[in-house]
């Protein structure tokens, strides 16, 4: 099946025009945050993100990496919209347990950081119910070919939530706390948008959650096993650099992955449209392998020339010293680019194989981030990254060729 047959070509355009229109609405929102927040405040809020994005990686169970295979795995519509609705009931338990963390976790956000937040976590702790809903909305519409109600969800969010803090901002007071609470109002009104995309079906929830937990025991819980070990350590980093130095330099290091990151964006694009085809094939087109390592490349030099100027221009003088972790980052970001392509063995259900590369990076990433973030600070966040993410690369290499060579089960 040729790469460039018209309908992946067209899905991956599209994926990727909005993850791009995305990029650029969250380039307007970041401009509006950091001009009125300031970087005070803006590190605050960027911590809030770091908390929540960590935390909410342990929730997943390997419920929705399963659904999304479950679903690629199957031919029938009438299936696929049931476990569609199976899957908008384990998130709706899944984001009942996390509103109620984050409500726990306030009473220790203030004890362990010199900031005072507490009381944030816990007036918006019933909205954090949506936030693990994302995941869930990628894994349905991935598996089911229907990657397009990803961005759709992405930009619905964004573009009410620019529209909420140019209000804000010019006729009332634009603070930490309303930054957080309107986030979370946008992406609940988000989420109804793209509801009735899915149209779910509640038939046979008993019988279709004995095949999704089946899933989840042999593929599932392996993979969630080492994807979580893997993410949360990644994110350490953001926790570490607001310990030990401050979360104000906190907010310049996630600014600088929000400018790198896009640069993935691509690739997962690609790997986003081919996801359903890849259960049926044998091997990655060669094809997918050399487009892929072409963006990035141009990515990387784009950002290389580019990034000093995007940031003065959007986001002013006090933000100047973000390029200098852009460059570093973009390395990490294209070891993550190239291994996008290895989503061939998800298909696949190679959790196990998918576990240990994930595991393996895991425990760079932490040994990385203890060792070198107190005594480099962000360099040492970055260098770790790196490393990490080119080990994570190669390891999904070598499984891909032990499955082709037919030496995995």
């Amino acid at each position: 099946m040729s790469i460039l047959k018209s309908k992946t070509v067209r899905q991956t355009a599209i994926l990727f025009g909005a993850q791009l229109a995305m990029v650029g609405i969250g380039f307007g929102i970041k401009t509006i945050q950091t001009r009125f927040l300031g970087p005070e405040g803006y590190g605050l809020y960027a911590f809030f993100g770091s908390i929540t994005g960590l935390a909410v990686l342990f929730f997943r169970l390997g419920f929705f990496s399963s659904l999304q295979v479950v679903i690629a795995e199957t031919n029938d519509p009438q299936k696929e919209r049931e476990y569609f609705g199976l899957g908008f009931l384990i998130n709706l338990v899944v984001g009942i347990l996390f509103s109620i963390f984050i409500w726990i976790s306030s009473i220790y956000i203030d004890k362990w950081y010199p900031i005072d937040m507490g009381w944030i976590f816990r007036a918006v702790a019933p909205l954090a119910i949506i936030l693990p809903t994302r995941a869930l909305i990628e894994a349905l519409s991935v598996g089911s070919n229907k990657v397009q109600i990803v961005p759709i969800y992405d930009n619905v969010s964004k573009l009410l939530f620019v529209m909420a803090l140019i209000i804000i901002g010019f006729y009332g007071e634009l603070n930490v706390f309303n930054a957080i609470a309107f986030n979370l109002i946008t992406l609940i009104v988000s989420f109804w948008v793209v509801y009735r995309q899915f149209s779910p079906s509640y038939k046979n929830i008993k019988s279709n959650f004995g095949t999704l937990w089946k899933k989840v025991k042999s593929y599932g819980f392996p993979f969630y096993i080492g994807n979580t070990a893997n993410q949360s350590t990644f994110k350490l980093d953001e926790i570490f650099i607001s310990y030990f130095i401050n979360t104000t330099v906190n907010g310049f290091y996630t600014l600088a992955t929000i400018i790198a990151s896009p640069m993935v964006m691509g690739s997962q694009a690609l790997s986003n449209a081919l996801f359903k085809d890849f259960s049926t094939q044998e091997r990655i087109p060669k094809k997918v392998f050399i487009y892929n390592t072409l963006w990035l490349i141009v990515s990387i030099t784009f950002l290389f020339f580019t990034s000093k100027w995007i940031v003065i221009l959007f986001f002013g003088e006090e933000f100047s010293q973000v390029p200098l972790y852009i460059t570093g980052l973009s390395i990490a970001f294209f070891f993550q680019g190239l291994y996008q392509p290895f989503n061939f063995l998800m298909a696949k259900s190679k959790g196990k194989e998918l576990r240990n590369v994930a595991i393996l990076e895991a425990v760079i990433n932490l040994t990385g981030n203890i060792a070198l973030i107190p005594i480099l600070g962000v360099t040492g966040a970055i260098y770790t990254s790196i490393l990490a993410k080119f080990i994570h690369f190669l390891g999904k290499w070598y499984y891909y060729n032990r499955y082709i060579n037919g030496k995995l089960n």
